[in-house]
């Protein structure tokens, strides 16, 4: 089987490219070679590639920036999705595409999850994207897999883990505001990549909710993080509101991987279990690169 993976250097990308890459081949072309937002490229590599599948894990995902960068955020996360939905019906393959939290509005009082089939209602212009990225695949790719996922880190990209060690040990802060009024399940990107493989081999169609289990709040997150890697840090709770972000944020980010589950495809594991896997194998390492300025 061969997949078309678009993103391959992302966060998501780069875990799937090679978790996927042990059982299938993978074709990850660089965004100067197959830029998304030009139907011409799309169908030129389906033509050439003739993939099974075509894995979007490609995003404009800076969620402040989407909200000043708004004709860009569309070409990327809507007329991209929808240039490879409509090249996938047309050359025969499924399409799989990765969506997110912010399609909902986080309304919901925690620890209410949200399901597959919940209303979407979003409240910034990354969410909206989202969700008409969702329209745009369901309308245009007849066989599909839309995956709702949120809250995620890894050893690649820009991510929560990430950005709160380089912004104490390299700028040497020994206090940290962090929001303790958003809830979500943090998840790493490598089990997600799992996951994927898991619905591909199974041959799955439709809308997913992947996530790890259980939930916390952003607080709990990076405490869990300092403590596991030994770091004195001092966190100081703020609210979403004080922090001042451009972009308005769901409050309530849980999903519940419900049709998993219910199809006995689930292979997500509790979030805890997962973040201490992924720091115990890379925590020494970043706090290595945060210090020296290169994380």
């Amino acid at each position: 089987m061969k997949i078309l993976l678009l993103g391959g250097r992302g966060m998501l990308g780069s875990d799937c490219k090679e978790v996927l890459g042990e059982e299938y081949e993978i074709v990850a072309p660089e965004k100067k070679e197959l830029d998304i937002i030009s139907w011409d490229k799309v169908i030129e590599a389906l033509q050439a590639v003739k993939p099974d599948i075509v894995l979007n894990c490609a995003a404009f995902t800076d969620v402040d920036a989407c909200e000043k960068e708004s004709f860009k955020v569309r070409k990327v996360n809507v007329e991209g999705p929808r240039n490879l939905a409509q090249g996938s019906a047309r050359f025969n393959c499924k399409m799989i595409h990765i969506s997110s939290d912010y399609v909902f509005d986080g309304r919901k009082i925690p620890p209410q999850p949200y399901f597959e089939d919940d209303t979407m209602s979003p409240i910034s212009s990354y969410g909206q994207s989202k969700m008409e990225s969702e329209v745009a695949v369901k309308e245009n790719a007849p066989n599909y897999v839309i995956i709702r996922t949120g809250w995620l880190y890894g050893i690649h990209g820009n991510n929560f883990v990430r950005s709160i060690l380089k912004n104490t040990l390299r700028n040497k802060k020994k206090t940290l505001k962090v929001v303790d009024d958003q809830m979500g399940s943090p998840t790493w990107t490598r089990r997600l990549a799992l996951q994927i493989r898991e619905l591909i081999s199974k041959d799955a169609l439709g809308t997913f909710h992947a996530t790890a289990e259980g939930y916390c709040n952003r607080y709990r997150f990076a405490e869990h993080v300092f403590r596991k890697l030994k770091l004195k840090i001092s966190l100081q709770p703020c609210t979403m509101e004080k922090l001042g972000q451009s972009a308005k944020r769901p409050k309530n980010c849980i999903l519940e991987n419900r049709l998993l589950k219910k199809q006995g495809l689930n292979v997500m594991v509790d979030w805890q279990k997962d973040l201490d896997t992924f720091l115990g194998q890379f925590g020494d390492g970043l706090v290595k690169k945060a210090r020296a300025g290169s994380l």
